[in-house]
């Protein structure tokens, strides 16, 4: 056990990686000095890694695994993008106990941050230092976390999103949007959503994603007005129902998003099938047991639509 090990080598010590999400550096100077000193002479060695905003937590988050994140929630970048939805999702911090500082209360935050260690600003240094050593002391003497523990008890795999790909789709699907005169795109909460549900749209697009660090699928699903309005924009003549004459064009306005997506996509060394159509309300894709999904709502002037992103269990290796 590794208890053991460090009562048998106490000049061997357990790295804990502390993801800090804050701009302005308050938040790492405030707790850099005393964690350190804490944990000097102890088994733990804390290493302290700084994101200025939410694009490059998700990067580091990527290349490295972590055991805690520190988030400051009013660093730019981060509620408009994928990082802190999936926090739970991604491989490398899905077992990571979560802090979060934030002048909002607890309600106004997204879901994915509900179940956390809470600090409203201004925070007390000795509150958030203490809830960060007892953290660091109880993975030390081998306290399983309970999200931990429920994954584990759930399936045997684990899964990763990378979500590079998913702001590279939501960037490409609100650029193609407004080339077609949708300019007024709302991102609305995105959130945990079970992989098996229909599809929430009436004409969809899906492609099969995979890469060293996500192995799923996305699509991209318009309600009936939504979609209309798009496609009134490129057939160049106002649509008012759904029809064999305009529901071809799915294909096309899905290629054109997916087409700009691959340009960034395929610089992370993900692979990506062409995209195929899914007409009608309430269709399913098929996807294995232990499988994890996250919902990204969408609000038009006219409609919503929704990017569905859907990670496939990842063996364990033996």
């Amino acid at each position: 056990m590794v208890y053991m090990v460090f009562e048998q080598r106490k000049d061997m010590k357990l790295r804990k990686n502390i993801l800090i999400v804050d701009n302005n550096c308050e938040l790492e100077q405030l707790v850099r000095e005393p964690i350190l000193k804490q944990f000097k002479d102890s088994g733990v060695s804390p290493v302290l890694i700084r994101a200025k905003d939410g694009a490059e937590a998700a990067i580091k988050s990527e290349n490295q695994k972590f055991d805690m994140v520190l988030i400051d929630t009013e660093v730019p970048r981060l509620m408009d993008g994928g990082f802190v939805y999936g926090l739970h999702t991604y491989k490398n911090t899905q077992d990571a106990e979560l802090l979060v500082v934030s002048t909002k209360d607890p309600s106004e935050l997204p879901d994915s941050l509900q179940h956390c260690k809470f600090f409203k600003k201004p925070v007390s240094p000795a509150e958030l230092i203490n809830a960060m050593v007892a953290v660091l002391n109880a993975e030390h003497h081998g306290d399983v976390k309970p999200q931990a523990a429920a994954a584990t008890a759930a399936a045997a795999t684990k899964y990763a999103v990378d979500v590079r790909v998913i702001n590279a789709v939501i960037k490409a699907t609100t650029n193609v949007l407004a080339q077609f005169g949708v300019t007024d795109v709302k991102m609305d909460k995105a959130g945990p959503k079970s992989p098996h549900d229909p599809l929430m749209g009436e004409v969809s697009s899906v492609v099969d994603i995979q890469s060293q660090a996500f192995q799923g699928y996305l699509s991209v699903s318009f309600d009936k007005g939504s979609y209309l309005e798009v496609v009134s924009v490129m057939l160049m003549e106002e649509q008012t129902e759904l029809n064999a004459d305009n529901q071809d064009a799915v294909g096309e306005i899905n290629n054109i998003i997916f087409g700009n997506a691959k340009a960034e996509i395929s610089n992370f060394g993900v692979k990506m099938t062409v995209p195929r159509v899914i007409l009608g309300a309430n269709q399913s894709v098929p996807c294995a047991q232990g499988s994890a999904g996250m919902l990204i709502p969408f609000s038009t002037a006219k409609g919503k639509f929704y990017i569905n992103v859907v990670a496939l269990p990842v063996a364990k290796a033996a």
